[in-house]
């Protein structure tokens, strides 16, 4: 896009994608790639059926990660230095007119930072705007009834990244290097599982105290059918979400404090 097409998106009010997600590993079978191969394929999807009510920025690659720096090809950016520049970037888009933005993030330790960064712009900009956070995960949940893994399952190379990844680039899954591992067993109190299963407790260990290879869950049990309909689930909620995020009102603010 030129700048003259940049403003004319703003004129019409397009809900701003931002794309946001990590390099680190996930196991043996999957490229290091797997969380911005995912959420940028499911952010340019929504914007290319949806036109007229999206626009998806470039992505932002790196996420905070230190936990997993034990494996090699993992890549970690300091928590107040990710939260700054994601604000950043967001911020950009409310000075140029843009008044719905949206972080999709597609790694999970990204997600209560992003959550600040997306408050962090709404303040900024006094309640004119809205800024908002979510992973894709999150929106794909009406698919996962096609899931074959316990709690537990959906964790991290799991079977649902696994299937995504089969079913966007098949040929870069090293299939015979797949292994199931699951985390320590903490129930009730911590539990890791893209699926909606939580403890009431969130702590996150070093990576390699956890798993043996980077895997937590069952990626032996994804297929390509199921990551295609994981996809178009997050594809269709991200636009529902969209068409409901621009439509949503903010009314003025009202300062009931005392004035000097």
């Amino acid at each position: 896009m030129t700048w003259e097409e940049v403003n004319d998106a703003a004129r019409a009010k397009r809900v701003v994608l931002i794309p946001v997600a990590a390099i680190e590993q996930h196991g043996r079978h999957l490229p290091v790639d797997m969380d911005n191969l995912a959420v940028t394929t499911l952010c340019e999807a929504a914007a290319a059926q949806r036109p007229d009510l999206l626009l998806t920025a470039p992505a932002i690659h790196y996420g905070f990660n230190e936990h997993n720096m034990d494996f090699p090809g993992t890549v970690t950016v300091q928590m107040e230095t990710f939260l700054n520049y994601c604000a950043d970037v967001a911020d950009s888009f409310a000075r140029q007119g843009f008044t719905r933005i949206l972080f999709v993030n597609g790694h999970g330790s990204n997600a209560g930072l992003l959550n600040y960064a997306a408050r962090k712009v709404t303040n900024k900009h006094a309640g004119r705007i809205a800024c908002a956070a979510s992973s894709w995960w999150d929106f794909a949940r009406e698919a996962f009834d096609v899931r074959d893994s316990p709690i537990g399952g959906f964790a991290h190379a799991c079977e649902l990244e696994t299937s995504v990844y089969l079913a966007i680039r098949p040929e870069l899954v090293q299939t015979d290097k797949i292994e199931d591992d699951y985390a320590p067993d903490r129930t009730p109190w911590i539990v890791h599982d893209m699926g909606g299963g939580s403890g009431v407790v969130h702590f996150m260990e070093y990576w390699s105290q956890r798993s043996k290879h980077g895997v937590e869950g069952a990626p032996s049990l994804a297929t390509a059918q199921k990551g295609r309909r994981f996809i178009e689930a997050a594809v269709k909620n991200i636009i529902g979400f969209a068409e409901f995020f621009k439509a949503m009102e903010l009314p003025p603010r009202r300062d009931l404090t005392i004035q000097p």
